[in-house]
Formats: structure tokens, sequence, C-alpha cells
């Protein structure tokens, strides 16, 4: 029988904790094993997760020792993980009921992980609005359209063969990367939806923008790629994040 292992890294996450694991609650007959990496939390996240799952695995993280938090936060799930497949799951989505029920039986094959489609919470603010609907232009200009790293099923099988996550800023590209190279692929289910729960501001906006143009410098997308993202999509910080990256890098 296939054990299943939910991993969830969380900093500072009560704001969107309630609605994220009742959600995760409503598929918890599906799931084996529940790990949550608290990473420096101040707030009362853990007191959240241990009210609708008292019996969870808590891992608390005070430092961090990789540049990268997120990724640290990735792989010290998977090492305390013991399941067959690994469940990503942030802390600011809310999953459908039966998800893993929806995208398990794609895991077949050459498939080594599978993402459902996440939207953004359109009603969380007028700023989570506009973006909802800046992100249909996907489909007039899907440069760089990725599964997203943050809901997704991976077998351990083929996450042992890459050595697990990395130390970059998106784990989860550098993941479909590496599955690539070993002759894996990623699916990405698109009639399947997750909504993130994070309200958006300007600033986090713009902070945003930046660390994909850093991202895809670090996994080395050519320029021309990049450019055209930045521009058919709207998002000018993306190639100055870019740029800033290639920089720090001579």
């Amino acid at each position: 029988m296939t054990k299943i292992s939910l991993i969830m890294a969380i900093h500072n996450e009560e704001a969107y904790l309630p609605k994220s694991l009742s959600a995760l609650k409503e598929n918890e007959n599906e799931i084996d094993e529940f790990i949550f990496i608290l990473d420096r939390c101040i707030d009362n996240s853990e007191r959240i997760v241990k009210s609708f799952f008292p019996n969870a695995k808590i891992i608390i993280k005070n430092k961090c020792k990789w540049k990268n938090s997120y990724a640290e936060n990735l792989q010290l799930g998977f090492q305390h993980s013991t399941g067959d497949i690994i469940f990503i799951l942030d802390a600011d989505i809310r999953i459908p009921k039966n998800l893993i029920k929806t995208l398990l039986p794609k895991l077949k094959g050459k498939i080594a992980s599978v993402s459902p489609k996440i939207v953004t919470d359109k009603n969380a603010s007028l700023l989570n609005l506009l973006y909802y609907y800046w992100e249909k232009t996907y489909r007039i200009a899907p440069l760089g359209k990725e599964p997203r790293g943050g809901c997704r099923l991976i077998k351990r099988k083929c996450l042992e063969e890459v050595n697990g996550f990395k130390d970059v800023i998106a784990p989860d590209t550098q993941l479909d990367l590496d599955l690539r190279k070993m002759g894996y692929e990623s699916k990405f289910v698109e009639n399947v939806i997750c909504y993130h729960l994070r309200k958006f501001s300007f600033k986090k906006a713009m902070n945003s923008q930046i660390m994909a143009g850093r991202m895809r410098k670090q996994i080395n997308m050519p320029f021309w790629r990049v450019l055209g993202h930045s521009i058919l999509r709207i998002r000018p910080l993306v190639i100055l994040g870019y740029l800033k990256e290639a920089l720090n890098k001579q």
C-alpha cells in the first residue's frame, strides 16, 4: 500500500493556516504522515498546527544553514519523512477535497511529480483581484509557464535519485530540471484548482518579480526567453532580477 507523507514549511503563517489546514483536514484520511517545519516562527503557527493535527511531527528550526531557507525546509522534511509519495504543500494554499485521490493515479510510468493549477484568491484584496486577472495573460504569452511548487506529489524514489532538494531560490523548478535530466517528467494538471491565499502588496509583488528573475538566471534560462517573458507578461522587474543575479556571479 502506498504511504503518503505531507511536508509543510511554515514561517509566521498564522493568517493563512486556519484556512489551509481546514482544507487539508478534509484530505486527512489519504495522508499517512504529517510533517510540519516551523521556521523561526514567532507567532501562533505552532499552536494552530497542533489544534488541527495534534499527532503530527513538528520540526522546530531556529536558524538557517542554507542560503535559501525554504529549500532547506523542504529537504529537512524530506529527510524526516518515510512515505513512498512526498506531498509538498505551502502553508498559504487551500486545496480541494479529494485532491490526492485525483492526482495520485497520474503518478505512473515516467511521471515523477504531479502538480495542480494554483490560482490567486481574488477575494483577499483589490491587488489580489488584479493579479488574478493578470495571471490569465498566460493564455496569450505562455513563456515560462511551469508547474508551481506550492502543491505537488513526488515519488520518493525519484527524489532520492536526484539527491533531494537543492539550495536554490526555486527548489521546485530546480527539481523539475533535475528530474528531466534523469529521464522523468513533471505533470501539470490544469483542471484541478488550488487557491493561493496570500494577500498581495506592491512590495511583495515587486520582490516576487526580482526573485523570479534571479531564479531564471540560476537555472541558466536563456536571456531572450526571460526578456520575452518580462515584456509580454508585463513583468519588468523579472529582467532586472536576472541581470542582478548575473552581476553577482561575476
